[in-house]
């Protein structure tokens, strides 16, 4: 169960950094080389220095991207450009953007959170891991000693008691801190908003009543991952295999949202399919035919209408698909029965026949396109995509195949699978605003 506390946080320092929007970023896991390029630019002290270093000619173990990252941290605190906190707080971070024309905010807080394995305690990962981005994060880690980003979770709250506590501190209560203490629009449109919450008795409220919940990852496994890792290093070389509450490296920092939060919003990623030999529209339509009900909705059909169609009874399982070649056709294929799933989806894919990206990597790209599954996070075989419209134009150039669109994965199937300890298929979510990178950072001492 979630062990939170507060800690002295690392921000950067409003005197010296007069617009906060210039030195932070998204994660570093969404941002193309050209994007970082362009955070360089942007400001001498951008995170993208501590968070996604150069690689430059002649680096070797004793000069490379990690330590010219520990150098601009060292440096940055040592000029007081990130500041540390003059006492422990828990930070409660808002969003505040807007989703096919409505208005969401999206609220939760910032604080440390003992580490627990996944294999027995009740931090839930729902993903697979690769070992190359592991490793880049673990050097990074090593180099800097810090939590750069946050680990982004959530927990059930059907009762709003963690939620109706953060909205009273941030939200205007008489005798709470109201104004935040970082308020800026990033580059994508969103308002991000920080506030610094040191009251002991709110803080206290807070463990009290998140002691009971698991914790769901949503954003993080790698870091999450790495955290456990150095953990586990840090014991190894003190010579202790315990946990212990005293210990620094015990604990990782989380950003923690209720699941019934209303800006809790996921976004659908789409995929393409290449390579697949032989390509006949025909065969692979009768063999979709046998577990799905195929709507043919023409080649004039467009995506915005194709995507309404999709959205309508989500709950019946349903894919999109757009074929190219000789056949340039957009379908609707929904699935006839779960049932027909139970011979094909066994063992650790067993969960997979509840969830849309489940039954498309497991039933259509594994046993109709050949495309295995079981490796299929490292296939060239496949791409995925945000954009309905690019979609559909790189099938069209014949750089791709098929298109496949989906509907959001659901929060509730991501807590259901991960709580049985079982993994989803690569790119079943994509939580949307992302949580900016450099609102807050966590120096382990």
């Amino acid at each position: 169960m979630a062990t939170i506390l507060p800690f002295k946080g690392l921000r950067y320092n409003p005197e010296k950094i007069k617009d906060i929007s210039k030195v932070i970023t998204p994660p570093y896991d969404v941002i193309s080389e050209k994007e970082r390029d362009d955070y360089y630019q942007l400001h001498p002290e951008n995170i993208i220095r501590l968070i996604l270093g150069k690689e430059l000619p002649g680096d070797d173990q004793s000069n490379n991207k990690y330590t010219r990252s520990a150098e601009f941290f060292d440096a940055w605190r040592k000029e007081e450009i990130l500041k540390e906190e003059a006492e422990p707080a828990i930070y409660i971070y808002a969003q505040e953007f807007t989703l096919s024309g409505k208005k969401y905010v999206r609220r939760g807080f910032i604080s440390l959170v003992k580490l627990e394995d996944f294999q027995t305690g009740q931090i839930y990962p729902h993903e697979h891991t690769l070992a190359k981005p592991k490793e880049d994060r673990m050097n990074l880690m090593k180099a800097c000693n810090s939590n750069l980003s946050q680990v982004f979770t959530f927990f059930e709250d059907e009762d709003s008691k963690v939620s109706n506590l953060l909205h009273k501190v941030s939200g205007g209560d008489t005798g709470t801190c109201v104004t935040p203490d970082i308020d800026f629009t990033d580059i994508y449109g969103v308002k991000n908003l920080l506030w610094v919450v040191k009251d002991k008795a709110v803080i206290e409220e807070l463990i009290l009543q998140m002691k009971d919940r698991a914790l769901f990852i949503a954003d993080g496994h790698h870091r999450y991952e790495t955290a456990l890792f150095y953990r586990d290093r840090i014991r190894k070389n003190e010579g202790t295999s315990k946990s212990n509450d005293n210990i620094p490296s015990d604990y990782v920092m989380l950003m923690c949202v209720s699941m019934e939060d209303p800006g809790l919003q996921i976004l659908p990623t789409h995929r393409l399919a290449r390579n697949i030999k032989d390509l006949d529209p025909k065969e692979i339509k009768n063999s979709l035919n046998e577990i799905f009900e195929i709507s043919d909705m023409g080649n004039d059909c467009s995506t915005e209408a194709l995507m309404q169609e999709l959205g309508k009874d989500a709950h019946k399982h349903k894919l999109a698909m757009y074929m190219g070649g000789s056949d340039k056709k957009f379908y609707i294929l929904t699935l006839r029965d779960e049932n027909l799933l139970d011979q094909i989806l066994t063992g650790e894919y067993s969960e997979w026949k509840y969830i849309d990206t489940g039954i498309l990597h497991g039933v259509i790209f594994d046993r109709i396109l050949g495309i295995q599954a079981k490796n299929i996070s490292k296939s060239e075989s496949v791409k995925y995509i945000q954009g309905v419209e690019d979609s559909v134009e790189s099938v069209n150039k014949g750089e791709y195949q098929i298109a496949f669109f989906l509907n959001p994965t659901k929060i509730g199937q991501i807590r259901d699978i991960a709580t049985k300890r079982h993994k989803m298929p690569p790119k079943a979510t994509y939580f949307y605003p992302k949580l900016m990178t450099g609102m807050v950072i966590r120096h382990i001492t």
